[in-house]
């Protein structure tokens, strides 16, 4: 292949002509030398060719890898002034990539690269500062993102997600319909969302529901600003209270059969936590020896399973019926972790009800957050930002 051939596709650019290669540490870095086309020599703003060089400067872009080969353009460019306009500007270079020393190819081939691998690995793979890649990256995702329509918004879902080790959250905040997340901001407290849920209060007068988990914060935040915003409390994390309950009830009975010598439900966890359906034959065999075994835990996961049933009620007056003559039983079931449990639903019954008047939930939120642990994972700790 001729050099000038091998020059037009690494930096596909009709303004620079090759002029000579040089070779740099044994050939592992190619060093086009170039110089701009007399097309080139004319005003960046009006476009005349009525101007006078005022300064020259020496720019060297890196460009995309020739196998394990770092390739880099070195062009001599100018600055003008411009008789007609009387305006003073550097040439423009279109395949530049603003004031970055890299060819507009090269950015879009880190951006690739980025989508297919971790930050560091890419850093690591073309040379570059993990922090380079980081804002290549970052620079990207911003240019991506759309602004969203504030009259357009109509059901919300509010969810938390572990950023870092100690207890350390961000909430996300995503319009259940489209599915895309409108803001995000580090910490689950009432100040932490203060700002946003205000912004929401002025602006999203369409705004009709907002599903979300049994958190004190985040309930106490939606009331003070939100006040005529519907809170729908999610089905994913309501079921979550009941399987906490019977996984407290299994360990109680662990525990307590230990001591006189038996272990019935040890290393079994998953069995008692995963729906019936997702179980396999020899593993419903397994769970329906368990509950044989242990009344106690079986009238746990019995009443876990039952509530079940409360979501497939067609009416709210029929989830009113439903949810009374439920937590009469598990009143008189005569375990207490049911009842406790029941106590919590119990106390968060509207938000519980008024899914029958919108029926929405976090489902495409949890899709979210699997999305920003693996972008999490990609950036090796790049902390929270917001989207405004």
């Amino acid at each position: 292949m001729s050099p000038k051939k091998l020059f037009n596709i690494i930096f596909d650019t009709k303004v620079a002509i090759l002029e000579f290669i040089e070779q740099q540490a044994e050939g592992l870095v190619l060093i086009f030398h170039a110089r701009l086309h007399a097309h080139q020599m004319r005003c960046s703003c009006c476009k005349s060719k009525n101007v006078s060089k005022e300064k020259s400067a020496i720019r060297k872009f890196r460009g995309s890898n020739l196998n394990s080969t770092k390739t880099y353009l070195q062009i001599k460019t100018y600055k003008f002034y411009c008789r007609d306009c009387k305006k003073r500007a550097w040439v423009q270079l279109p395949f530049a990539m603003g004031k970055l020393p890299m060819t507009r190819a090269f950015v879009n081939y880190v951006i690739e690269l980025s989508a297919m691998s971790t930050l560091l690995h890419v850093a690591l793979l073309l040379g570059l500062q993990w922090k380079t890649v980081k804002n290549i990256d970052k620079a990207y995702l911003k240019g991506k993102a759309k602004q969203f329509s504030y009259k357009k918004l109509r059901y919300l879902s509010v969810d938390e997600i572990a950023i870092r080790k100690g207890h350390n959250y961000m909430t996300v905040i995503s319009d259940i319909e489209t599915g895309k997340i409108i803001y995000a901001v580090e910490g689950r407290k009432e100040e932490d969302l203060r700002f946003f849920l205000r912004r929401l209060a002025k602006k999203a007068k369409n705004l009709r529901a907002i599903a979300m988990d049994m958190s004190k914060s985040y309930i106490s935040a939606v009331k003070k600003h939100l006040p005529h915003v519907c809170i729908i409390f999610d089905r994913f994390h309501v079921t979550k209270v009941l399987t906490e309950m019977v996984d407290k009830v299994r360990k109680a009975e662990w525990s307590r059969l230990q001591s006189v010598g038996m272990t019935v439900g040890k290393g079994d966890r998953f069995l008692f936590l995963s729906n019936p359906e997702n179980l396999e034959g020899s593993q419903q065999d397994t769970l329906n020896k368990l509950l044989e075994l242990n009344k106690v835990l079986c009238i746990a996961y019995i009443m876990k399973e039952q509530f079940r049933l409360f979501w497939k009620c067609e009416t709210k007056n029929e989830a009113i019926q439903f949810f009374t003559d439920w937590y009469a039983l598990a009143g008189t079931c005569g375990v207490p972790g049911v009842r406790k449990a029941a106590d919590t639903l119990f106390r968060h019954l509207g938000g519980l009800l008024n899914y029958f008047d919108y029926r929405i939930d976090n489902g495409k939120a949890e899709g979210i957050n699997n999305k920003i642990k693996t972008m999490k994972r990609q950036s090796y700790g790049d902390k929270a930002i917001s989207f405004l």
